[in-house]
C-alpha cells in the first residue's frame, strides 16, 4: 500500500470523534438528510448492497430501510463505530473488496474517489462485484461549487482530512466511472445552499444547475 493510502487510513482513524460530531451539528444533519435523500431516491429500494468506504456507517443506517448493506472500509476505528451502530461492518480496502463476484446489487462511494489512490482500480472491484447491471452511486464534493472553493480553501490551510483529498469535477469523475466499466445514466445534485447557511424546511435534489451544489450523485449501471 502506498504512503499516502496508508497517511489517509491513519488520518481517518484518528478524526472518528470530529467526523461523528460534525454530523451532529445544525449543517452536519442537514448534510445527511440532504445526501441520505439523494442516495435513496437513485438506489433501488431493496437487495443487497455495500457502502464502499463508508465510514462510521452514517449513511449504511441512513439507506438501510429495507435494503442490507454493509459498510467496508480499511480504518478500524471507524468501523468500530460502524459497529456501535448496529451496522454490519467489515475491514477492507475499495481496491480489494472481500465480496464474490456478482454478488451486490448495489454499492454506493460518499466522498470516497477523493481519497483513492487509483480511483479505476477501486470502481473496477467494486464493478466485479456487483451483479451485471447492478447499480453504483458514487457522491462526489463538486470542486466547482461554493462548497468545493471552500474545502479547497480548508485544505491549503492544513485542515487533516481535506489536505488529502484530491477533489474532482462532474466531468473528470463520469470519466474514471465510465473508464471502470460502467454506464452513466443519471445525475443529481444537493447541497445548492451557501455552506455557511443552513437551509430550513425539506432538502431539494436538482437535476439542472449543477455547479452551484456542493454534492453530485452520479448513478451508474455495471457493464455485463
Amino acid at each position: 500500500m502506498r504512503r499516502r493510502a496508508l497517511e489517509v487510513i491513519r488520518v481517518f482513524n484518528e478524526v472518528v470523534d470530529y467526523y461523528d460530531g460534525w454530523y451532529e451539528t445544525p449543517m452536519g444533519r442537514y448534510v445527511v438528510k440532504a445526501e441520505s435523500k439523494a442516495l435513496k431516491h437513485l438506489l433501488p429500494p431493496e437487495g443487497r448492497g455495500a457502502d464502499v468506504g463508508g465510514g462510521t456507517g452514517v449513511f449504511s443506517q441512513a439507506v438501510g430501510n429495507g435494503r442490507w448493506v454493509i459498510c467496508i472500509d480499511p480504518a478500524l476505528n471507524m468501523l468500530r463505530r460502524a459497529r456501535r451502530r448496529g451496522v454490519d461492518a467489515v475491514c477492507a480496502t475499495a481496491e480489494q473488496l472481500p465480496l464474490r463476484t456478482g454478488s451486490l446489487d448495489f454499492a454506493f462511494m460518499v466522498t470516497v474517489l477523493e481519497f483513492l489512490e487509483d480511483p479505476r482500480s477501486a470502481l473496477v472491484s467494486v464493478r466485479e462485484a456487483l451483479r451485471p447491471g447492478g447499480c453504483l452511486v458514487v457522491m462526489i464534493l463538486n470542486r466547482e461549487s461554493p462548497w468545493g472553493e471552500l474545502y479547497r480553501k480548508l485544505a491549503r490551510e492544513g485542515e487533516p482530512v481535506l489536505r488529502l483529498a484530491r477533489f474532482l469535477n462532474l466531468g473528470e469523475a463520469r470519466a474514471v466511472i465510465e473508464a471502470a466499466g460502467f454506464r452513466v445514466v443519471e445525475v443529481v445534485g444537493a447541497l445548492d445552499n451557501p455552506p455557511d447557511v443552513v437551509p430550513s424546511g425539506e432538502p431539494s435534489l436538482l437535476r439542472g444547475g449543477l455547479d452551484k451544489c456542493g454534492a453530485l450523485f452520479i448513478k451508474a449501471l455495471a457493464n455485463a
